[in-house]
């Protein structure tokens, strides 16, 4: 919620991060890229964590599910501060990219960052 701290407990923080990254791969939905390139999130911080989407054979089609192999064709590395309000409208995308130390593809990076987990 904007203009609220993240509270204390990381277990709580990272549940919600987790289900928050679920939306990425129909986030990356109409993001094209060869079969197999991969697309890290990492949040950074005690409820962290690191998601990877990986682009299937099937057009348009990204998965959370295919274990990341490799070094990624993108990454992008927030703080948990910045991952849950993102992923909330919180904060806008090149806000977060602002923030972001991005690797790789910035297309794919800009593509993850435009990621909403829940509408208010």
């Amino acid at each position: 919620m904007p203009g609220r701290d993240t509270g204390p407990e990381p277990h709580a923080l990272s549940t919600v991060l987790d289900t928050f990254m679920r939306a990425l791969p129909h986030t990356l939905r109409h993001t094209a890229a060869p079969v197999g390139a991969q697309i890290e999130v990492i949040a950074e911080g005690p409820a962290g964590g690191r998601r990877t989407a990986t682009a299937t054979a099937t057009a348009d089609r990204w998965s959370l599910a295919v274990p990341p192999s490799g070094r990624p064709t993108a990454s992008v590395v927030l703080d948990t501060e910045t991952a849950w309000r993102l992923c909330t409208r919180g904060i806008d995308p090149d806000t977060a990219l602002g923030r972001a130390r991005v690797q790789g593809e910035r297309r794919l990076a800009e593509a993850a960052c435009q990621i909403v987990s829940i509408v208010y």
